[in-house]
C-alpha cells in the first residue's frame, strides 16, 4: 500500500533513514511511501522486501517508472550485482535523480516511514507496551482502568480491538500493520487521549512493526513458549520478545514479574530501571498477598513498601493477580497513590474471554477463557480447582486460533491431568472440515487415555452437553479464543457467552428476568 504525509509536506529521506548505518545519500524530500511497486509513486520511497536478485531488480524498476525517487532495499551479499544491474537498467545512476539505499531490514525504514508521515503521534502520548506469552490482553485492560481512575485519558491497542478515545472497533491482529499503526495512534491524539496502551505480540517484534515509537514503559507479564510455527524455537521466540525492551526511552521504566522463572532470569538483560512483582513471599518492589477466593470474587492485598491497598475482584485466579501488579507498578511508578491504584483495578469487572464468568442463577458455575497455552490453561483449571470444593469440572477443549500445532498435544495432555471431564471440540472460527479434523486429532494425541475423552465436533453441542451433565458446586469451563462481540453479526455463528447465556436461561430454575 502507499501513504502520504499526513499534513502534505514531503519528508526528508534522511528523517526516514535516521539511525541507519548506510553510505551517503542526497537529502531527497519523499511525499510517499509504499511497497507495492505497481502502485503510483509520487516523489516516493518504495521499501523492496524482494530476497531475491531478479525480483528485486524487477520491482525497483518498475517502482522507478511509476513515480519513485528512490528505493530502501535489504543488505546482502547481493549489493554489488544488484547495483550493477540497476545502473545497466538506467535506474540507478550516481548521479541520477533516482538512489537506491541498502539498509539492514527494509520493515524498519516502512515502520519508522509510517510514524513519520503521521507526524510520530507517540510522542504526544504516555505510552505503554504489554507483551508477554499470556496476561497481555487481561494486564492492558487493567491498566488501562487504573489510568482512567485517576484522571488519564487512555486508547488501547490489542487483541479484543482498538479504543481510540471515542468508540471501540474490532482489529484482525493483535498488533497491527505499521501504516495501521500510526493511523490509530494519530486519531488517539485527535481525540484527546493522553496514554496509548499497545499490546506488542512476537510476530509484530519479529517484523518491526513497532520502529518508530518510543515506549514511556514496558511491562513483561511472562515467557513461555508460543508461535512456534512462526518462531521455530522457543529460544528465538524469547529472544524475539526481549527485543521490546529496545523501544524504551531514556527515562522509562520496565515492570516484570518475577515469579516468572525465565523473566527472573532474564532481568540482567534490561539496562533500564525495573520493577518487579510478584506474590508474597516474593521479595519484589510490589507484591500481592492472597486473603480469599471464592467462585463469584477473590480478595487480595496490592503492597507496595510499608503501603497496602486491599482489592476486591470478580475476576479470580493468580493470574488475575499478577496482571493487578503489573497495573499497580505502573501506577507506582508514575506517582499515582495506591488507594486510586486499588479503585482502578476494581473498575474492570470482567474481561471477554479472560476467566470470563457467565452467571444466571445456575447452581454450578460457568467460565470462558480464552487459554492458548498448556500453561494458560493448567493454571485456569487449578484455579476453578480452588473454588470448585467437591465439585467436578468439565472442560470443553478445542484448539488455539494459530497454526502452531506443536502445543496442541500439550494442551489435551493438560486438560486430560487437570480436569475431572474433557470433551474436545473445534474452535470458533471458521476450518475446513479437514482443518477442524487435524485440530481435534492434534490434542487427542497429548491424552494418555485418549478413550476417555469426549468428542463433539460441533462446539453449540459440545457446550450443552457439559452443561447438561453439570450439578451443584461443579464448575464448566469453555476454553476458546472468542472475540466475536467485537466482530460484525454472522447468522452461521453466534458467540459462546451469548449461546450460553440463552441456554441457562432457557433451561435453568433462576430468579433473573429473561435476558431478551
Amino acid at each position: 500500500m502507499s501513504i502520504q504525509p499526513r499534513n502534505g509536506t514531503p519528508i526528508s529521506l534522511a528523517v526516514l533513514l535516521e539511525g541507519e548505518n548506510v553510505a551517503p545519500y542526497r537529502e531527497t524530500p519523499i511525499a510517499s511511501c509504499g511497497d507495492d511497486a505497481s502502485e503510483a509513486f509520487r516523489d516516493g520511497l518504495f521499501v523492496c522486501r524482494e530476497s531475491d536478485e531478479n525480483a528485486a531488480l524487477d520491482a525497483i524498476t518498475t517502482a522507478a517508472a511509476n513515480g519513485a525517487v528512490a528505493a530502501v532495499v535489504a543488505k546482502g551479499d547481493w549489493e554489488a550485482k544488484l547495483t550493477t544491474a540497476l545502473e545497466k537498467s538506467g535506474v540507478a545512476t550516481e548521479d541520477g535523480a533516482f538512489q537506491v539505499v541498502f539498509v539492514d531490514d527494509p520493515r524498519s525504514v516502512w515502520a519508522r516511514t509510517c510514524q513519520a508521515f503521521q507526524d510520530f503521534p507517540a510522542r504526544k502520548l504516555k505510552t505503554i507496551a504489554v507483551t508477554g506469552t499470556a496476561g497481555k490482553t487481561s494486564a492492558s485492560y487493567i491498566i488501562g482502568g487504573m489510568l482512567a481512575e485517576a484522571g488519564r485519558s487512555v486508547g488501547l491497542i490489542g487483541s479484543l480491538g482498538v479504543y481510540d478515545g471515542k468508540k471501540l472497533a474490532p482489529l484482525s491482529e493483535t498488533t497491527p500493520e505499521p501504516a495501521a499503526l500510526a493511523e490509530l495512534l494519530a486519531r488517539m491524539v485527535d481525540n484527546g487521549c493522553s496514554c496509548a496502551i499497545i499490546e506488542a505480540s512476537s510476530v509484530a517484534l519479529a517484523e518491526r512493526r513497532l520502529d518508530g515509537i518510543e515506549f514511556d514503559a514496558v511491562c513483561l507479564t511472562n515467557l513461555r513458549r508460543d508461535h512456534l510455527d512462526y518462531h521455530r524455537t522457543v529460544d528465538q521466540y524469547r529472544r524475539v520478545k526481549m527485543r521490546i525492551f529496545d523501544y524504551l526511552k531514556k527515562d522509562a521504566i520496565a515492570i516484570c514479574n518475577v515469579d516468572d522463572r525465565v523473566t527472573d532470569a532474564a532481568l540482567h538483560l534490561i539496562n533500564c530501571p525495573t520493577l518487579t512483582i510478584g506474590i508474597q513471599p516474593t521479595e519484589c518492589a510490589v507484591a500481592g498477598r492472597p486473603v480469599e477466593r471464592q467462585r463469584g470474587e477473590q480478595t487480595f492485598y496490592i503492597v507496595a513498601g510499608t503501603d497496602g491497598a486491599p482489592v476486591r475482584s470478580r475476576i479470580v485466579g493468580k493470574e488475575h493477580i499478577y496482571n493487578c501488579l503489573t497495573a499497580a507498578a505502573l501506577g507506582v511508578a508514575w506517582n499515582i497513590d495506591l488507594k486510586t491504584i486499588a479503585r482502578g483495578v476494581e473498575r474492570v469487572e470482567y474481561i471477554p474471554g479472560r476467566m470470563e464468568q457467565i452467571d444466571c442463577g445456575q447452581p454450578f458455575g460457568v467460565y470462558l477463557d480464552c487459554a492458548s497455552s498448556p500453561e494458560s490453561l493448567t493454571e485456569t483449571i487449578e484455579t476453578l480447582r480452588s473454588v470448585a470444593g467437591t465439585g467436578s469440572i468439565y472442560c470443553v477443549l478445542s484448539a488455539p486460533n494459530d497454526s502452531d500445532r506443536s502445543k496442541r498435544p500439550l494442551m489435551g495432555r493438560a486438560a486430560e491431568s487437570t480436569a475431572d471431564v474433557v470433551v474436545v471440540t473445534r474452535g470458533n472460527l471458521p476450518k475446513t472440515q479437514a482443518q477442524a479434523q487435524e485440530a481435534l486429532d492434534d490434542l487427542l494425541h497429548g491424552f494418555k487415555e485418549p478413550e476417555k475423552a469426549g468428542v463433539i465436533a460441533d462446539r453449540k453441542d459440545a457446550i450443552v452437553w457439559a452443561l447438561s451433565q453439570a450439578g451443584p458446586e461443579d464448575v464448566v469451563l469453555v476454553v476458546g479464543h472468542d472475540v466475536s462481540t467485537l466482530d460484525d453479526v454472522d447468522e452461521s455463528f453466534v458467540a459462546d457467552r451469548q449461546f450460553i447465556r440463552h441456554w441457562l436461561y432457557e433451561n435453568q430454575p433462576c430468579l433473573e428476568q429473561y435476558w431478551y
